[in-house]
């Protein structure tokens, strides 16, 4: 019997939806951290119950308006984590109104994303 063995494994590549999920679940996570900051409770929201259920049959423009609404508000995540990170490094306590103003953001980020699988 003849076997073959791969001569190296087979490296798997992220298809569009597993970026789609990783991208929405790191934006949450910020969200969840800026809340845990200002002493909230991590908000429920079920951004990915839609997003399993509206992106495979989503049209390409949808998934192209994914992909660029998520990398803005990932973008701003990232931003906001890093000026708490600094400030906290610093001694600091982050402001408050910041901190709101970052919370706000995202989640009305989030809410953008919701609606695109919402229709």
């Amino acid at each position: 019997m003849i076997h073959f063995v791969p001569e190296s494994p087979a490296a798997e590549v992220a298809g569009p939806y597993a970026e789609a999920v990783a991208r929405l679940a790191s934006i949450r996570h910020a969200l969840a951290c800026v809340e845990q900051v200002a002493g909230k409770d991590a908000s429920q929201r079920d951004s990915e119950a839609r997003l399993a259920l509206g992106f495979p049959g989503a049209s390409a423009p949808v998934r192209r308006c994914f992909d660029a609404r998520s990398a803005r508000v990932a973008s701003a995540a990232a931003a906001g984590l890093e000026a708490i990170a600094r400030q906290q490094d610093a001694g600091n306590p982050p402001h408050p109104a910041a901190l709101d103003a970052l919370e706000r953001e995202l989640g009305a980020g989030l809410g953008e994303l919701d609606q695109l699988f919402s229709l």
